[in-house]
């Protein structure tokens, strides 16, 4: 199992004076509905590059019930 939080490293370099470096996140569901995300720590902002904001989505769809996930650009 991976380790949830900070990651001590700037995976993609640092975006700005705000940016505190890599996160490990973990997406899961409860058996009543409810998606979570959990981050390890308190968050104000998160960026990604563009590919891994759509796989990020498509966890989340997924853990939210999704049985077919279709993007187009």
């Amino acid at each position: 199992m991976t380790k949830i939080g900070p990651t001590g490293d700037y995976p993609h370099g640092k975006l700005n004076d705000d940016d505190e470096g890599g996160l490990m996140t973990g997406v899961t569901h409860l058996d009543s509905g409810e998606v979570i995300i959990n981050f390890g720590k308190p968050v104000a902002w998160f960026g990604m590059p563009k590919e891994i904001a759509i796989d990020f989505a498509k966890l989340v769809l997924k853990h939210a019930g999704a049985k077919t996930i279709s993007i187009e650009f």
